[in-house]
């Protein structure tokens, strides 16, 4: 059977496409792995990044990079801390699951008043940015430097709120598992806020984790010697170990066991 050929009409209508090749071409993938492994976490475009803010000083410096006090432009001096890490250290430490836990966390649960919120976080192509609200009273470790033992009314306050953080965070499957004075602000009004989700995970109710971490004069005696698993009881476990700090200004509590 004989094909029929094309017209000279349909030849021409497929030579001059209305298609832009140039146009097609540009596109955004394929994304390099650097990037890829921190989506969608944290986004590589977004409307607020490094330039959207003034570095005012540096607050302290991280396992994986620092922290600075800025300002947001274009605001009426609104204040924020900003976490700046650098991504060869997060990969080179098998911390990228560690920072993505971070952010998920603190974002999600930052609604509460004793937690400081995490609005805004992103990357670019060697950094990460973790942008959260400023507290201007100071950690509660230099609250005990500077007084010594605390009175036992006002660690009974501090005990409470910090009791009250604890079990929110439990009731929402995370545990935090670096309770410290370190990782504990005074706001203005002399309520405490927790910060540093950095060794925080997702962990329901009832369920147990093995990884060894946290600070170790707060640790659990589970975490400490390596048992195979531990549940969400190192958290109350640390708290015990800051109350007893906070009314002592001690941390040798073992010889109390």
């Amino acid at each position: 059977m004989d094909c029929r050929p094309w017209s000279r009409e349909s030849k021409k209508k497929w030579k001059d496409s209305t298609i832009d090749r140039l146009k097609a071409s540009k596109t955004v993938w394929p994304i390099p792995q650097i990037e890829q492994v921190f989506l969608p976490d944290f986004k590589i475009k977004s409307q607020i990044n490094e330039y959207s803010f003034k570095s005012l000083e540096l607050i302290c410096n991280g396992v994986f990079g620092k922290v600075y006090k800025v300002e947001k432009l274009n605001s009426s001096g609104d204040l924020y801390a900003m976490k700046i890490l650098e991504k060869s250290s997060v990969v080179c430490e098998n911390g990228v699951q560690q920072v993505k836990n971070e952010v998920q966390i603190q974002s999600l649960c930052g609604h509460h008043p004793f937690i400081v919120n995490c609005p805004f976080f992103w990357q670019n192509r060697n950094q990460l940015f973790i942008v959260s609200e400023y507290v201007g009273g100071g950690e509660l470790l230099k609250l005990l430097q500077k007084y010594g033992p605390l009175p036992e009314e006002l660690c009974r306050v501090y005990f409470a709120e910090l009791v009250i953080i604890i079990d929110f965070l439990h009731n929402a499957g995370v545990i935090y598992r670096d309770i410290k004075p370190e990782n504990i602000l005074l706001d203005d009004n002399g309520h405490l806020q927790l910060i540093d989700f950095g060794l925080s995970k997702w962990l329901p109710q009832g369920c147990h984790t093995s990884t060894i971490c946290g600070t170790t004069q707060y640790m659990a005696p589970e975490v400490l010697e390596s048992e195979p698993y531990y549940s969400h009881a190192v958290d109350w476990w640390s708290a015990g170990v800051l109350l007893f700090q906070m009314l002592t200004n001690q941390l040798q509590y073992y010889h109390l066991l």
